[in-house]
């Protein structure tokens, strides 16, 4: 019993060390993976490479699904793209195994303490993200060595063998236990990972080894399936096609152990590592062999031509979600209601902002974020008139100030929808019209700058949940060195002009006007800040 305990103790740091790669790797890349990999799916092979490469670097597939789906839904990703794009993901994230299931396990400490000294020492946030990258990687080697540790003991457990013995002997049980299993740990690297110690322990054989990767591969698609179901036609079909590739993957792989059987048993001379082979092998024959027939498949999966398939970027987003009327009698509840209803507002807000930049080359999307920007302008008047209709909210004044502070981070994050549909999006307009291209300097700086900006908004929000003063002093920080960079910019630009006149004008006159209103978001997201950081203040002089 000690010996399992201490196993599941083993997996389970497993388990938090994968999610810190991917924390680790989604905030470093933040906005910037999810470009990437909606602009690079224009073709199959293209969008097959895209979502390996974005799996293997979350360490996760079902991460990238549910990206795809969203981007389905929201009409940013074909069908057949998303679909050639989970394929990719599959195999992408099979990778991820056969590394870390390299003999880097020494390398564990090292990255560990390294990781340990560049978060302490580091004020940039782009380095702390990719120093929870390295201890999370740490961690991980950390966690098989534990796990092979363990493992060596199981054969001398009774019940242990009990177990292997009945999947030795039913393969289908097999199959269906590790699906259960990977489908309850959330994660197929994990369950992976796990089955190719103990087959290098020679805790299981190779051949029940397989089978349980099998089952693995299988139920590592039941969390999208069961994320993912909610959403709307596209996004749900995405997530139904993941489930179906991997029911092929699974027929394939028992077709290719039947037929194999003897020819691959030398293989068993690799240990753990033929296991991984195997996963990532199959994944690769399986995700080619389906890419190929994707135009045969993908109408398979089309919507019913009854069913609404209208996409957009948000959905429902022109009715309240919190403002319940019951709770205006009760000032502390209907507080927390609006506060939700702002986060909800920032959440519209945020997608706004996040597509803005490729709106400048897509007349849909200008079209979606101008009709959002209706829609949270509407939510903020009817989020306004609850929070003024708070009854005896008055009496109390840390009732009054909170009410205070939720509708002036309501109000500023209006001000940036307006920002970004009548500005930004006029600009778009207008640069379409004339048929205006950034040079490859100003789209590095645009896009840097927006890259900047969106991760200033999700600080911004951190700021409003938390309440802390650390936070609101960093993004005061942020908003000091965004200034600097976008005067910068200005300037740079005008130096490369030169007082010529070869450079297309319209070009730079929109250039700069989208740095000024890029600048202008900037200021209304850190006016969060302040009452923070006066709030704190005043405690710590009435505690002197």
């Amino acid at each position: 019993m000690g010996l399992l305990l201490q196993l599941a103790g083993a997996v389970a740091l497993l388990l938090w060390a994968i999610r810190m790669v991917q924390t680790g790797f989604s905030r470093l890349l933040g906005n910037r993976l999810e470009r990437t990999l909606r602009k690079t799916t224009g073709h199959r092979l293209m969008a097959f490479t895209s979502g390996g490469g974005t799996a293997f670097l979350l360490q996760s597939s079902t991460a990238v699904v549910l990206m795809v789906a969203g981007f389905s839904q929201a009409g940013m990703m074909t069908l057949k793209a998303g679909m050639a794009t989970v394929l990719g993901a599959e195999f992408g994230a099979s990778l991820a195994a056969v590394l870390l299931n390299l003999d880097i396990k020494l390398l564990a400490l090292p990255l560990i303490l390294a990781g340990f000294v560049v978060f302490n020492n580091s004020e940039n946030r782009a380095y702390k993200h990719s120093a929870r990258v390295m201890i999370g990687l740490g961690l991980v080697l950390l966690s098989l060595s534990l796990i092979g540790d363990q493992t060596q003991g199981l054969g001398d457990s009774d019940i242990f063998q009990v177990i292997v013995s009945r999947l030795e002997a039913d393969a289908f049980l097999a199959v269906f236990m590790m699906g259960l299993l990977t489908w309850l740990l959330h994660s197929t690297l994990a369950a992976v990972l796990l089955i190719a110690q103990l087959v290098q322990d020679d805790s299981v054989s190779l051949t029940a080894g397989l089978y349980l990767v099998l089952g693995a591969n299988l139920g590592g698609a039941m969390p999208a399936l069961v994320a993912g179901w909610s959403m709307k036609t596209l996004g749900r079909r995405i997530v139904l096609s993941n489930l179906f590739f991997r029911g092929c993957a699974l027929l394939l792989g028992v077709l290719a152990i039947t037929l194999l059987n003897g020819i691959w048993m030398p293989a068993a001379a690799l240990g753990g590592f033929a296991v991984i082979l195997a996963h990532s092998g199959l994944n690769l024959v399986n995700g080619l062999l389906l890419l190929s027939a994707l135009p045969w498949i993908a109408p398979w999966f089309k919507p019913d031509d009854r069913v609404d398939t209208s996409v957009d970027l948000y959905q429902d987003a022109d009715q309240p979600i919190y403002l319940a009327l019951d709770d205006i009698q009760n000032p502390k509840r209907a507080l927390a209601n609006t506060r939700n209803e702002a986060l909800h507002i920032a959440d519209l807000v945020y997608r706004m902002l996040n597509n803005a930049v490729d709106a400048f080359d897509d007349k849909n999307l200008i079209r979606q974020i101008s009709e959002m920007d209706d829609d949270i302008d509407r939510l903020h008047r009817e989020a306004m008139n609850y929070a003024l209709s708070i009854k005896e909210i008055d009496q109390k004044e840390g009732y009054r100030r909170s009410r205070e502070e939720i509708i002036s981070f309501m109000t500023n994050l209006e001000h940036i929808g307006d920002i970004i549909d009548e500005s930004l999006m006029h600009l778009a307009r207008h640069k379409q019209k004339e048929n205006v291209q950034f040079t490859e300097e100003q789209t590095a700086v645009i896009n840097q700058l927006h890259e900047e900006l969106v991760d200033s908004f999700r600080l911004s929000q951190a700021v409003f949940t938390s309440d802390s003063g650390e936070l609101a002093q960093e993004l005061l920080s942020a908003k000091r060195s965004y200034r600097k960079e976008v005067l910068s910019a200005r300037q740079a630009h005008i130096d490369q002009l030169g007082g010529h006149h070869r450079e297309n004008l319209v070009s730079t006159q929109i250039f700069m006007d989208v740095l000024r209103d890029l600048q202008r978001i900037c200021s209304h997201l850190t006016a969060v800040a302040y009452p923070v950081l006066k709030r704190k203040q005043l405690l710590e002089t009435s505690e002197q």
